[in-house]
C-alpha cells in the first residue's frame, strides 16, 4: 500500500525513485566505497535504503544509528560491533562467516550465535574480517541510517575507521544517511585538512520532495489504490499543504482512507502528529536554550532576514550578542530544521512552519 506510514522494503511500494534507486545500486556494483545518500526529512531515505538492501546479491548489514543512540546513550566500538555481528548470526555466519570471524579478537561462537566477550574487541578487525567475506561475495555493505550519530561515539573515533576502510578494505561500500545534513558534514570533515576523511571521494545522492504534479498523481494512485474516493479539489488542496513531502503525503492518505475522515480533519491529524514529532525530536534542543523555540517562530512567522529574527528574539527573550545568536541559528540549519539560502532563512518543511507558528 502506498500510503502506508512506515520505512518500506519492496521496489513495489516505492514511489518515483526508480532513478535514486538505480544510481545507489549501480554505485554500489562498480565499487564506491563511500555513498551518502541524503535529504531533508520524511523523503523516504530509509525506504530507499530498505530496498536497495534487499535487493542486492551482496551481504549487507543497516544500523539505525539514532536508535542505537537513544538505546544505548552512546555509540561506542561494543554497540556498533554488538548489532553488526547479531545481524550475521544464524546459520549463513556457521556456513559464510565464522572462518573469517574467528581471527578477530574479543568474540566468541556460540551455537549459532557470535558475541562480543573480550575487552580486547578492535572494530577495524572486525571490518578487516568482513572485507575478506567480502572478497568472496563480491562485496559487503555497511549501512548508517542517521550517520550524524557517529559523533557520540566517545573514544571510537568513526571518521578514521572510515577513513582506514576506504584506504585499505577494498570490498567494503559503506552507505551514511542523514537528515541532519549539516551535522553529517560537521562529523565527516570532508573538508577539513586535519580530519581523516579530508579530500576523501564520496558519492553523494540527493532526495528531494515531489513535484507538484508528481504529488497529486501519488495522492490518486494511493487513494485508487485503497478504494477510497476524494475529490479533485481535495487533493490540489493537500500537495499545497503538505508541497511534495511524501511522508506528510502518506499519513495524509493513510489517515483518511482507514479512518474515513474527511479532507479538513485529516489535515488536523497530520498537524497533530507533526506537534508530536516536534516534541520528541527537538525537545533536547528546546531545553539546553529557549532561544531555539523563539527564533523557529520567527521564521516560521516569515522573519527571514538575520537582523530581523535577533531583533525578534530580542524583543521577546532580551539581549543575546551577534555571535551567540549566529551559533544557534546555524545549529537549527546543521539540524535541518531551518533552511538558508541566498542570505533568507526559511522553514522548508510547510507542516512544521505551521506548528513552529503555534509554539
Amino acid at each position: 500500500m502506498l500510503f502506508l506510514p512506515y520505512p518500506k522494503t519492496r521496489r513495489e511500494e516505492l514511489y518515483d525513485r526508480e532513478n535514486e534507486l538505480k544510481e545507489l545500486e549501480e554505485a554500489i556494483s562498480r565499487g564506491e566505497r563511500l555513498v551518502l545518500l541524503l535529504g531533508m526529512r520524511r523523503l523516504g531515505k530509509s525506504s530507499l535504503l530498505n530496498v536497495a538492501l534487499n535487493e542486492l546479491p551482496n551481504p549487507s548489514v543497516k544500523i539505525d544509528v539514532r536508535k542505537t543512540y537513544s538505546e544505548y546513550s552512546s555509540v561506542n566500538r561494543y554497540i556498533i560491533g554488538k548489532i553488526l555481528l547479531s545481524s550475521l548470526s544464524g546459520k549463513k555466519l556457521v556456513e559464510e562467516v565464522k572462518s573469517f570471524l574467528s581471527r578477530v579478537r574479543g568474540i566468541t561462537f556460540s551455537g549459532m550465535k557470535v558475541e562480543i566477550t573480550s575487552k580486547d574487541f578492535s572494530i577495524t578487525e572486525l571490518l578487516e574480517a568482513l572485507n575478506e567475506y567480502g572478497r568472496e561475495r563480491g562485496r559487503v555493505v555497511i549501512a548508517f541510517d542517521e550517520a550524524q550519530y557517529l559523533r557520540f561515539g566517545g573514544a571510537t573515533k568513526y571518521d578514521g575507521i572510515i577513513a582506514y576502510a576506504m584506504d585499505n578494505l577494498e570490498n567494503l561500500t559503506f552507505i551514511l544517511t542523514g537528515s541532519e545534513v549539516g551535522l553529517l558534514f560537521d562529523f565527516l570533515k570532508f573538508d577539513n585538512p586535519e580530519a581523516p576523511l579530508f579530500g576523501r571521494y564520496h558519492h553523494d545522492i540527493l532526495l528531494e520532495r515531489f513535484s507538484k504534479e508528481l504529488s497529486e498523481e501519488f495522492l490518486r494512485r494511493g487513494f485508487e489504490e485503497a478504494g477510497f474516493s476524494v475529490r479533485e479539489e481535495e487533493i490540489e488542496d493537500a500537495v499545497e499543504e503538505l508541497d511534495g513531502i511524501v511522508g506528510w503525503l502518506s499519513l495524509y492518505g493513510y489517515i483518511r482512507a482507514t479512518r474515513k475522515l474527511n479532507h479538513e480533519k485529516a489535515l488536523e491529524e497530520v498537524l497533530k502528529e507533526a506537534k508530536s514529532v516536534i516534541n520528541t525530536e527537538i525537545s533536547r534542543l528546546f531545553a539546553y536554550s529557549p532561544r531555539y523555540r523563539i527564533i523557529l517562530k520567527a521564521v516560521a512567522l516569515g522573519y527571514s532576514r538575520w537582523s530581523d529574527i535577533k531583533d525578534y528574539l530580542t524583543l521577546k527573550l532580551g539581549y543575546i550578542n551577534d555571535s551567540n545568536f549566529s551559533i544557534l541559528i546555524e545549529n537549527l540549519v546543521k539540524y535541518g530544521y531551518v533552511e538558508k539560502k541566498e542570505g533568507r532563512y526559511t522553514i522548508p518543511d510547510p507542516v512544521l512552519a505551521k506548528v513552529f507558528r503555534e509554539i
